[in-house]
């Protein structure tokens, strides 16, 4: 083996040492970066060379750069991210939901109904009194507000929703797009043997945001490139992409691939959670408010129609009217059922408490208040809840109706936020166990850096040791 030889596996080392400090530099130096995956000098032994004597070693060969990366760990935190992301947004639904009944509360529609019935008892105690009709007509006016206000901002809510569902949509379509396009720079990179490291970890964020969003599973492809399937469709495969679309389908929203319009998909991931909330748990509370705006407005009108107002002196009966009515922009006229955003008083009722009827229709004068003490005992009448296709919900009384809504929405959202909380649990366990694998570790790159600048430091001191041979040599010819 010649001394030029021994250079050489000399040089050999010493680049493969150099190189090894600044992949733990640049380790080091990303150790916050978010997406940063680990990298590692690859290394493999220098074809031998062969002589009488046998096999000698010429040195070490840098191969590249390869990450610390685990595709089983990326599919299960994925996963787990999916579900926590789904769970928590339709938690944070729920919770907004729940907070607009505002139960038990002084200001809520159940005090707002308590009042109302009793405004009646009292104007059954005292029928000829101008300010006991005075405070039913204003307890009923609240009533009517309360109900409004909860029907209007749950239909804000719904209005919100469907727009972070579109934007979630067009997120999904610009990440695909970035993926496609990622995917097409890489295989070029890589197609000479080399590695892209920086532009794998860009999309490993980009199809982590990806799954979080939809709940996608990721296929990689021995090019370098990923497929991205959504419920067992392509969004991406190379740099082919697909995108999504929000459509309207049987009056419900739904996540269909653009070009499959009346092919729903069973979404996961923030996608799903949104669509939950749009398509099950607001109509759900949507119906049970209805349902309780026709239960009250039925029984009160029903009652309030078979009496009569009394005025002048003699007093003189009338025929007395609706107590409640709906507002026909939100109640049209070819839906005879209520809505809890169209209910408001009858004009008349709005207009004078002398429209207010205490009387039934055989009363002989206006002390006879026998029918507002009807109307009052409607607080524990049992009612015939209904949705607006006519389903039955339940039959039972005004308040506990309401309270059981409340209560259920209560539930619910109780449920679905501990199980978001122990999905955002296991995705912060998948995390951990990815980054113990992918993640940087100042002491142990520290750790490598000394071992490096050892093993530059020895190949050095071969070179050293060869240059004092070659003294040698050159002292013996002299």
């Amino acid at each position: 083996m010649s001394i030029s030889s021994l250079l050489n596996t000399a040089r050999s080392g010493m680049l493969a040492a150099q190189r090894a400090v600044e992949v733990t530099a640049n380790n080091v130096a990303n150790a916050g970066t978010e997406g940063y995956t680990r990298q590692r000098v690859e290394q493999s032994t220098m074809i031998p060379a062969r002589f009488t004597e046998g096999e000698f070693g010429a040195g070490v060969r840098v191969e590249g750069t390869t990450r610390a990366r685990d595709v089983f760990l990326d599919a299960a935190y994925r996963r787990a991210s999916s579900d926590a992301a789904g769970g928590g947004v339709r938690a944070g639904s729920l919770s907004r939901m729940e907070a607009l009944l505002n139960e038990p509360a002084d200001d809520g529609i159940s005090a707002a109904l308590d009042t109302f019935y009793n405004a009646w008892s009292d104007l059954a105690a005292r029928p000829t009194s101008t300010s006991a009709r005075a405070a039913v007509q204003q307890a009923g006016a609240a009533l009517a507000e309360q109900i409004n206000r909860v029907g209007d901002q749950l239909a804000q809510l719904s209005g919100e929703i469907r727009t972070r569902l579109d934007a979630s949509v067009s997120e999904v379509n610009d990440l695909t797009t970035a993926i496609a396009e990622m995917n097409r720079n890489i295989v070029a990179l890589e197609s000479d043997g080399n590695s892209a490291n920086t532009l794998r970890d860009a999309r490993d964020l980009k199809l982590d945001r990806l799954a979080a969003l939809t709940g996608a599973e990721v296929i990689e492809r021995d090019n370098g490139s990923v497929g991205v399937l959504v419920n067992g469709l392509m969004l991406v495969d190379g740099i082919d992409r697909r995108e999504l679309a929000a459509t309207t389908i049987g009056g419900a929203i739904e996540v269909t691939r653009a070009d499959l319009p009346s092919r729903p998909l069973q979404i996961g991931g923030e996608l799903g959670g949104l669509r939950t909330t749009s398509v099950g748990d607001i109509p759900r509370m949507q119906a049970e408010l209805d349902a309780f705006a026709r239960g009250v407005v039925d029984g009160v009108n029903a009652l309030h129609r078979s009496g009569v107002t009394w005025s002048g002196t003699p007093p003189v009966s009338a025929a007395a009217g609706d107590f409640f009515a709906s507002d026909p922009l939100l109640a049209p006229e070819d839906d005879p059922l209520r809505t809890a955003r169209g209910i408001r008083l009858d004009s008349a009722i709005a207009a004078s408490p002398e429209a207010i009827a205490a009387s039934p229709a055989a009363a002989t004068g206006p002390g006879d208040a026998s029918l507002a003490l009807q109307l009052s005992q409607l607080r524990d009448t049992p009612v015939a809840f209904i949705t607006a296709d006519g389903a039955p919900l339940a039959t039972e009384s005004m308040g506990d109706f309401f309270r059981r809504v409340a209560t259920d929405t209560a539930f619910l959202t109780r449920s679905v936020a501990d199980r978001a909380d122990v999905d955002a649990a296991l995705t912060t366990q998948a995390d951990t166990r990815r980054q113990e694998v992918s993640g940087v570790s100042v002491d142990e790159e520290l750790v490598r850096l000394i071992k490096f600048q050892q093993a530059y430091a020895a190949a050095a001191r071969m070179i050293s040791t060869v240059d004092q041979m070659s003294q040698t040599l050159l002292d013996i010819r002299r």
